[in-house]
């Protein structure tokens, strides 16, 4: 039986992304000569961004710093309640991580000074004078004092390059999922804190990437002309793939699965072009049967929990409004502000908080004053659970 991976990030579904891969190298490269590009990479859920970025990680030189942070686990681990100091302490976690992992006696300084002051961010204590008299950063020396500990994080990765004696040339900060940062308290100024830092330094890159169309409301307010960036980051989207890319895909992953052209046609269809989609549907299938139109329609439908597993988990995250906006979508196509408010039953204000959720969250997006969804698959899963429970998914 086939086995590909489930829609996770992994370098066994990177293919034909060589394109976008020395781009990335490209932009990156400019740190060598002390020069630190903003990088913004959008595109739909289950795409590859992620499996692209981690192609990435591992093949930049040695003498760069990689940190990757995941918004999502962080949003998942705290039910959604996401603010803008764990974001700073996950971050410099992951930063000190990755210093870790260097061997030198600088290095491991600086590593063990921050691993042992981690003890005090739990206590709310912000005193980094040690790792301070280190690197030479403003340090915070006050208690629960996030804008201290925002400075010293913010800080510290050109503060690490600088004090490496030429062994670094510079640090590339990953933060995957930012559009779920929509949900702080106030992502717009999180976002001018970053970019204030970030001009400042030049040897610091920062990537952010998200399950998002590339012009959501969340990549105007990072890159869009009144965005943090001001338009000044790189802006690329990594597209699915072309009918074309989807046979060699499968010729190259799942050479065992025979189609008929109208059958890969179907295929192609059915999954958008998405990997993760190909990868969950692809190992449904069998490789004893020559698959045509009909036949990938019939196990399309029949294996649908299966391939849709990634919407499956996602729905058991959402709250009975957000599934209640997500199923009149579905129900009724594409919706203008006040059909919304119609059809669900609750409140202007609870209307108004929940589209925003949702939005952060790349579930939904808006078109000429009308709501509809991100995901085709979505809306096919939650239509046939209508169908075959004879209720939508609770």
């Amino acid at each position: 039986m086939p086995n590909l991976p489930l829609g996770l990030p992994s370098e066994k579904s990177f293919y034909n992304r060589e394109g976008e891969l020395k781009r990335l190298k490209n932009y990156l490269n400019a740190l060598s000569n002390d020069i630190a590009e903003e990088i913004l990479v959008t595109g739909y859920r289950g795409v590859g961004k992620t499996s692209l970025l981690k192609k990435l990680m591992n093949e930049l030189p040695e003498n760069i710093l990689v940190t990757y942070i995941d918004i999502s686990r962080i949003y998942g681990s705290q039910k959604g309640e996401i603010t803008e100091e764990l974001i700073m302490i996950n971050l410099l976690n992951a930063m000190n991580d990755a210093v870790g992992k260097r061997d030198g006696e600088i290095t491991n300084k600086i590593y063990s000074t921050v691993k042992n002051a981690f003890k005090k961010i739990s206590m709310k204590e912000y005193d980094f004078k040690n790792a301070g008299a280190i690197l030479g950063i403003a340090v915070p020396d006050i208690k629960d004092n996030y804008r201290k500990l925002s400075q010293f994080v913010m800080e510290f990765p050109q503060k690490v390059v600088e004090s490496s004696k030429g062994e670094l040339k510079g640090v590339v900060i990953i933060i995957d999922e930012f559009q779920l940062m929509g949900g702080l308290k106030n992502p717009h100024a999180f976002f001018w804190m970053i970019r204030s830092y970030a001009q400042e330094q030049s040897n610091v890159s920062y990537i952010f990437t998200g399950s998002t169309s590339k012009t959501s409301e969340i990549v105007e307010m990072m890159n869009g002309p009144n965005g943090a960036f001001g338009g000044r980051m790189i802006q690329f989207n990594v597209d699915p793939f072309t009918k074309k890319e989807v046979k060699g895909y499968l010729h190259e992953k799942l050479p065992e699965i025979k189609f008929t052209e109208d059958g890969l046609e179907r295929f192609y269809e059915c999954t958008r072009g998405i990997p993760a989609y190909i990868n969950t549907f692809g190992n449904t299938m069998s490789a004893s049967d020559v698959y045509n139109s009909e036949t990938v329609k019939k196990t399309f439908f029949d294996k649908m929990d299966q391939i849709t597993v990634m919407w499956i988990k996602i729905w058991g995250t959402l709250s009975p409004n957000e599934k209640e906006i997500l199923i009149s979508l579905v129900e009724n196509g594409p919706q203008t502000w006040s059909e919304l408010l119609e059809k669900v039953d609750f409140t202007r204000g609870t209307l108004a908080k929940y589209l925003d959720i949702l939005k952060n969250k790349g579930l939904i997006s808006s078109d000429e004053k009308r709501y509809l969804l991100d995901d085709h698959l979505l809306e096919v899963w939650v239509k046939n659970k209508k169908i075959s429970d004879g209720y939508y998914p609770p």
